[in-house]
């Protein structure tokens, strides 16, 4: 992951207020390993939040996803979703589990799975979804 991404990652730590959440592009920098190059601002369907929970902006989402391809010279995709938590160290929730396999079934992905990453107070969660199950993964800043 880009150090400039996990940046504006903890910048959106949840510790008073409502979660929050988007997307994230990157990366194929070798088989089975990607760089998180670009998070969005939150994509939150207007008065959808809530301390516990959030509804995404589709459009918001792919506006965002476009134009990174775009600017990137087609280099940098869909790669998942983030989302904030009001918890130290945030785990999956079952309604986070059933969206990311909502997304991976309605997406057109480039990738074989969807990533997610879960912010929390002290840390982060990250994840990779392959079609079947949710993987905890390491991520490391490059």
């Amino acid at each position: 992951m880009k150090e400039s991404a996990l940046q504006k990652l903890q910048k959106v730590r949840q510790t008073n207020g409502s979660e929050v959440g988007g997307v994230f592009t990157g990366s194929e920098i070798g088989t089975d390993n990607y760089r998180i190059g670009k998070i969005s601002d939150p994509c939150i369907v207007f008065n959808s939040s809530s301390k516990y929970g959030c509804t995404r902006d589709a459009t918001l989402a792919n506006i965002f996803i476009q134009q990174d391809y775009e600017t990137s010279n087609h280099s940098r995709y869909y790669l998942g979703e983030w989302h904030t938590h009001p918890e130290e160290n945030p785990t999956p929730s079952l309604t986070d589990i059933a969206s990311i396999r909502d997304v991976y079934s309605k997406s057109d992905l480039v990738i074989n799975g969807v990533f997610l990453i879960i912010i929390g107070i002290k840390s982060n969660y990250y994840g990779y979804y392959d079609g079947e199950n949710l993987h905890k993964i390491d991520v490391v800043l490059c």
